[in-house]
């Protein structure tokens, strides 16, 4: 009966984090310290819904000073799954990381991945300081496929939904650090661009097309959308 009602309690938890308040929350954050100026996306990218009305995902798309390309998207299957990614590409002449993050509410737990993609000295440096909130939730490491571009220190945790709040508070954390990198990067002859297509090379192969959306909402669809998001 302990367990049961552990349970119960997880899922009132789960069905309790306003996730429209956190997609709100880091689109704030990106406005407060960029100028965005929107990317037109197919309408079927900007808005698609799932079968039957199950399931939908929304994706805005930016450029801004400094960046190539910032996507934001907000995922509902509730109540299987509930959440929203966030990639940022710098341009390419630019001599900065990639950024990469999702916080996904699952049925009893919140998986988050919060890293930078890039140059190993410099991509583990800009996250080694939030070291210490990263371990309080438990990180651990990433999936394998993206560890040769990874910083090693980034925050790869599933939480209780109790903890979502920290969660949050890490990522945009994170995520406001690399702002304040991005910023202040300089130009060079190689600059990002090979590192870019390695990302996309790597997240298009393992990324969505791989998990329920491409189940879900299409293996064209999963294509065109993992190219819009990565490439």
């Amino acid at each position: 009966m302990r367990q049961v009602r552990v349970f119960e309690e997880l899922i009132k938890a789960r069905l309790e984090v306003d996730m429209a308040g956190l997609v709100a929350g880091v689109r704030a954050r990106l406005e407060s310290r960029l100028s965005l100026q929107p990317i037109p996306v197919a309408a079927d990218l900007a808005d698609r819904e799932g079968p039957l009305g199950f399931g939908r995902v929304r994706t805005s798309t930016w450029e801004a000073p400094g960046f190539r390309k910032i996507a934001l998207s907000q995922v509902s299957m509730r109540p299987l799954i509930e959440g929203f990614a966030l990639v940022a590409l710098p341009l390419p002449r630019l001599q900065a990381p990639i950024f990469a993050c999702d916080l996904m509410a699952l049925p009893t737990r919140v998986s988050i991945n919060v890293d930078v993609y890039g140059e190993p000295a410099s991509a583990r440096a800009l996250l080694e300081p939030l070291g210490e909130s990263f371990a309080r939730l438990g990180a651990g490491r990433g999936p394998e496929w993206a560890t040769r571009l990874a910083s090693g220190v980034g925050l790869h945790a599933k939480v209780s939904p109790r903890a979502v709040d920290d969660a949050f508070a890490a990522l945009t954390a994170a995520l406001a650090r690399y702002l304040e990198v991005v910023s202040a990067a300089q130009e060079s002859a190689t600059g990002s661009g090979d590192l870019q297509r390695d990302f996309f090379k790597v997240f298009h192969e393992h990324g969505p097309r791989k998990g329920p959306l491409g189940r879900i909402l299409g293996a064209n669809w999963a294509e065109r959308y993992s190219r819009l998001i990565f490439e």
